[in-house]
C-alpha cells in the first residue's frame, strides 16, 4: 500500500500524484483522460478505454478451423482493425470465407505487404444483437413448422443457422466492448446476463438445426414444437419486459411442457433429446428473467 499527500492547487481544487509505474504500465501520458468513480468513502480511478483498437498479426501456416477461431476471437475481443502481415497466397483466401460470416468485417486493403480489415458494426447495441438472434431463431421454428411431415434436411434452417452463429458472435463482441467500458456493477451484471442469454439461444438455434435433420417423427411430436415455439415467444417477451409474474408463469408452463416431452420417451421412433434440450434453456432464460425482475420491481 502507498500513500499520497492530498494537496491544495489554486485555492478551489485538490490534486493527488499518481505513481510513475502504475502510469506507465497503463501507457499513459500527459493530457490523457481518467474515469473517476466514486464508491461510498472511496474513488476509483480507471484509464479511459481507446475506442477503434487495432492489432497487428503475423500468422503462420495452420489449418482453417484454427485459423477462424483466431480471427473469431480477436472480432469478440472487439478489435476493430486486424493487420494481418506478409500473407502467404492461402491465407488470402481463407480469410476471405472467415470474414463471410463475421457481421461487419471488411476488407479494406490487401496486398503481398499486408492485409487490413476493419470491422464496422457502430450501429448496433447489445440489445439489437439479440432481438436480432431472436428473430432468426423464431424463423427456425415457423420453417420447421411448416415441414414438420416432410422430414429430411430442410436446406432454409442451414442458412438460418449461419445467421445465428454471425449474430451469436456479434453478440459477444457487443458483451465484451460494453464490459471494457463499463464502471458501475449493474451494467457489469447485466452484461453477463446478457452472455449467458446469447449462449442459450445460440444452443436453442443449434438443437432446431438438429431437428431439421430428419428425426424420427411421431404423431404427438408436432402438437408438443408447436407448444415449444409458443412458449418461446413468450420467454423472448419476458426477457425484455423483465416481468416478475409473467416469468413465474413462464417457468410454469416449461415445467409443465417438460413433463409432457418426458412423457414421449417411451415412443422409441420419437428422438425427444432437442425438444429437451429447447424446453430447458426457455426454462432457464425464465428464471434469469424472474431475477432480473425481482431486483427491478423490488430492491431499493
Amino acid at each position: 500500500m502507498e500513500k499520497r499527500k492530498l494537496q491544495l492547487v489554486g485555492g478551489s481544487s485538490y490534486m493527488v500524484s499518481l505513481p510513475k509505474d502504475w502510469v506507465r504500465k497503463n501507457n499513459l501520458k500527459q493530457g490523457d483522460e481518467l474515469i473517476l468513480i466514486e464508491c461510498d468513502n472511496s474513488l476509483k480511478i480507471i484509464p479511459k478505454v481507446n475506442d477503434g483498437l487495432s492489432v497487428h498479426i503475423r500468422l503462420p501456416k495452420m489449418d482453417f478451423e484454427f485459423l477462424k477461431r483466431i480471427f473469431y476471437s480477436l472480432y469478440i475481443q472487439g478489435i476493430d482493425e486486424i493487420v494481418v502481415e506478409r500473407p502467404d497466397e492461402s491465407l488470402f483466401k481463407n480469410i476471405g470465407e472467415i470474414i463471410e460470416d463475421i457481421v461487419g468485417m471488411e476488407v479494406f486493403d490487401a496486398d503481398t505487404d499486408k492485409i487490413i480489415l476493419k470491422c464496422i458494426t457502430t450501429s448496433f447495441d447489445v440489445t439489437d444483437a439479440l432481438k436480432r438472434l431472436c428473430q432468426i431463431i423464431f424463423a427456425m421454428f415457423d420453417v420447421i413448422e411448416n415441414n414438420l411431415e416432410n422430414g429430411g434436411k430442410i436446406n432454409e434452417i442451414i442458412n438460418l443457422e449461419k445467421d445465428a452463429d454471425k449474430f451469436y458472435i456479434l453478440a459477444l463482441r457487443m458483451i465484451y466492448k460494453r464490459l471494457i467500458n463499463s464502471y458501475n456493477l449493474s451494467d457489469l451484471v447485466m452484461m453477463v446476463e446478457s452472455r449467458a442469454i446469447a449462449k442459450m439461444l445460440e444452443e436453442i438455434a443449434d438443437s432446431l438445426y438438429d431437428i431439421s435433420t430428419g428425426m424420427g417423427i411421431c404423431s404427438e411430436f408436432v402438437p408438443v414444437f408447436q407448444s415449444l415455439k409458443r412458449l418461446f415467444k413468450i420467454a423472448i417477451d419476458v426477457y425484455f419486459s423483465r416481468d416478475s409474474l409473467m416469468s413465474k408463469n413462464l417457468i410454469e408452463m416449461a415445467n409443465k411442457l417438460e413433463e409432457n416431452i418426458l412423457t414421449l420417451k417411451d415412443k422409441s421412433y420419437c428422438e425427444i433429446g432437442s425438444l429437451l434440450e429447447i424446453c430447458r434453456y426457455i426454462k432457464s432464460i425464465g428464471e434469469m428473467s424472474f431475477n432480473s425482475a425481482v431486483c427491478k420491481e423490488f430492491v431499493r
